[in-house]
């Protein structure tokens, strides 16, 4: 009898779907960096610098510095084209322990962060349009205590809290459901961006009144004045706190790298 001949078996190595275009990368980057933590920030950044110019100045040092960091992580994506961004680079730098651990950090603590501070603002925001959700209406409340001397402090859980976690739920729930269900709504929300910008610029220059003066701070004495007071040391202080808030701003050009993969 002839023997019967068997071709080998194909071996296909699993991995993630491969379905974001270059737009929904584009706008995943652009999404990631323009949020809610640009409207949060402003007034911590403008609290310690004593001139608007000096305001408008960190942006753009802020920026600076954000994009010599985007070029390093350019390289570094098409060296390592895996999902996971700064993990996979540390882990391929340091070793697995520490990229695990620094894994680990990204997903209890700073994400986890990130996204609740995000989220309240957004919840903020909307009750600030619909009075509805405003955090004046409280759920219930608990009142601080003290337990065999430990101290806790007090929590009211209000609309705005509900609307928070209901806004982390239904973004989570999407992108389970799907890549494609995804980037399609991340796509929807940053041209929704574009389009608000779009309107505030329009607005500003048809029906505002702004004025060159705001460049220039009121009260007792004046920026010049604020700035000479100063020494070179507590200028470098106040942009160096400052910028705290600009990075915490501008963070979301790692996000493409997350999505490698």
């Amino acid at each position: 009898m002839a023997a019967i001949s068997q071709a080998p078996a194909t071996e296909t190595k699993p991995g993630l779907v491969r379905g974001l275009s270059l737009i929904d990368c584009v706008l995943l980057l652009v999404g990631g960096i323009i949020g809610s933590s640009i409207f949060l920030t402003a007034k911590d950044i403008a609290g310690p610098l004593p001139h608007p110019l000096l305001f408008l100045g960190v942006w753009i040092l802020g920026g600076l510095i954000s994009l010599c960091a985007c070029f390093a992580f350019a390289e570094l994506g098409a060296m390592f084209p895996d999902s996971g961004g700064q993990y996979v680079y540390m882990r391929e730098a340091y070793g697995d322990i520490v990229g695990f651990l620094y894994g680990w950090m990204i997903f209890t603590v700073s994400n986890g962060g990130t996204i609740a501070a995000l989220s309240v603002a957004s919840a903020s925001y909307l009750g600030a349009v619909f009075p509805s959700l405003s955090a004046d209406h409280v759920f219930f409340r608990i009142a601080a205590c003290t337990v065999l001397r430990f101290h806790f402090p007090g929590f009211a859980l209000t609309r705005v809290d509900v609307a928070a976690l209901v806004s982390i739920a239904l973004v989570t729930w999407v992108n389970v459901v799907g890549l494609r269900q995804g980037a399609v709504l991340q796509n929807i929300a940053t041209w929704a961006k574009f389009a608000a910008m779009a309107a505030f610029i329009f607005l500003g220059f048809t029906i505002g009144k702004g004025s060159w003066s705001h460049f220039t701070s009121a009260g007792s004495g004046t920026s010049a004045g604020l700035m000479v007071g100063l020494s070179a040391g507590q200028l470098i202080s106040a942009f160096g706190v400052a910028l705290i808030a600009v990075f915490w701003a501008y963070d979301g050009w790692i996000y493409i790298t997350w999505v490698s993969g």
